[in-house]
């Protein structure tokens, strides 16, 4: 069982009114969700991996366990009390539920556990008529969705993913994985049919990909923004308004959202405003961000420094449109998602250079191998090859019982002295020819 005690954490600090407004976004989202389901049209709870296009072409309402956990770990059911996020895990750790299991996994089984979805956040997720999930990255997500399907009473369907490693040389999907992920897709689309009735249409699936690749271009255009001097737009902003772009995406909704962050985006840009008033350096932030104490985003900013980028949950360049054959589009596009860890780490570096990163906060949690894994690496590859600092903290995404405020205090200091005494000694923020 986690320590209990009283944690005191807060929400961050933003500059850009477009993210202020992301939490009306999020509660009318879940209050459509709500009626739908009241209207007797079906609800999906998914994971953020799913092509969620495929929802709003096939009628389907969708949330998502992992968000809602999130959400759960920066609401408290009453002034003073506990997040909603610790009630439901500790509901789930006292049904069994080790401890050590991802946060996400044990804050939604816990909500499940509880009985009444109602009883949570913004009137809860409404109860499912079925889920999807997928095979890939995360390793609890497969029994976490089986568990929650048989509690619930609900049918799942897995989406299995080819695992690739994609370096730079091979990057594009090969003719049968494509074929196979095709098939899976085809698959699900008869498994929703079988369960609501609803019949598959490609004109409407090509209208929700055109939505999202509209929007897939803003977010591209608002990440070339940010590494203006000074930074337009900082991580907290970044994290905040995440939401339309991987829960929304194929809805014009989320597209007019986007449209209204480039905007002020730009226009910062345009009259050169940072994040701050008196930007001294740049960071790197690496991992899952800590959702229930969001002002460490804000920690640095006392001696001029700011998180200007972060590489969790960001667009990337799509394929072109494939609108005679949506299906395989969207296998093409997600295959061509992943990467190895050498390319992987090859990429940060690129990145930083493009920021001008003066040092990186390396976030992690034992729970999830594809975040944690590659954390010594990335600190080992940044001192020989930038000659910047990180420094490494460790916490639960959505527990605030896993979090020393004193440990992570301490190391946040230190760090930001260490990087405080190399721009007064005159040195350059990075070496000035990185081995690549």
């Amino acid at each position: 069982m986690k320590e209990e005690k009283q944690i005191i954490t807060k929400g961050s600090h933003k500059s850009l009114e477009t993210a202020r407004n992301t939490w009306k976004f999020i509660m009318e989202d879940y209050l459509e969700g709500q009626a739908h389901k009241q209207a007797g049209r079906p609800v999906v709870w998914s994971c953020a991996m799913v092509e969620k296009e495929i929802f709003y072409a096939m009628g389907l309402f969708p949330y998502y366990p992992e968000q809602f956990a999130a959400l759960c770990a920066v609401r408290r059911k009453e002034a003073g009390g506990e997040k909603e996020a610790v009630r439901f895990a500790r509901l789930a750790e006292q049904a069994g539920y080790s401890s050590d299991l991802c946060g996400y996994e044990r804050v939604v089984s816990g909500y499940v556990i509880n009985g009444d979805l109602a009883d949570a956040p913004l009137g809860g997720m409404a109860p499912p008529d079925l889920m999807v999930t997928t095979s890939s990255i995360c390793d609890v997500r497969l029994k976490w969705f089986e568990d929650m399907a048989q509690r619930l009473g609900v049918p799942l369907f897995t989406l299995d993913r080819p695992e690739r490693v994609i370096d730079r040389i091979r990057q594009h999907p090969l003719p049968h994985e494509v074929r196979y992920y095709r098939s899976q897709l085809e698959d699900f689309l008869t498994f929703v049919t079988e369960h609501t009735g609803i019949a598959y249409d490609q004109d409407r699936l090509n209208e929700c990909l055109d939505w999202a690749y509209r929007t897939n271009e803003l977010r591209l255009q608002i990440l070339e923004l940010r590494k203006a001097v000074p930074s337009p737009m900082g991580s907290a902003d970044s994290f905040a308004t995440i939401y339309p772009g991987m829960y929304c995406s194929g809805t014009a909704k989320a597209y007019d959202f986007y449209k209204a962050l480039h905007d002020e985006v730009k226009g910062r840009v345009d009259a050169g405003r940072g994040q701050i008033m008196n930007e001294k350096f740049r960071l790197l932030w690496y991992g899952i961000p800590l959702w229930f104490n969001m002002s460490i985003f804000n920690t640095f900013e006392a001696i001029g420094g700011v998180f200007a980028y972060e590489p969790a949950y960001n667009p990337w360049p799509w394929p072109a449109r494939q609108p005679e054959d949506p299906l395989t589009e969207i296998a093409v596009r997600t295959l061509s998602l992943g990467s190895s860890m050498t390319s992987m780490i090859q990429s940060l570096v690129e990145q930083c250079q493009e920021y001008g990163i003066a040092g990186g906060v390396l976030a992690y949690l034992l729970t999830c191998r594809p975040v944690y894994l590659p954390g010594l690496e990335i600190r080992r590859v940044f001192e020989e090859q930038l000659g910047i600092p990180s420094v490494l903290i460790e916490c639960d995404l959505v527990d605030e019982r896993s979090y020393s405020e004193a440990q992570v205090r301490t190391r946040l200091d230190a760090f930001g002295e260490l990087i405080q005494k190399k721009i007064e000694s005159g040195k350059p923020i990075q070496k000035r020819r990185a081995v690549l």
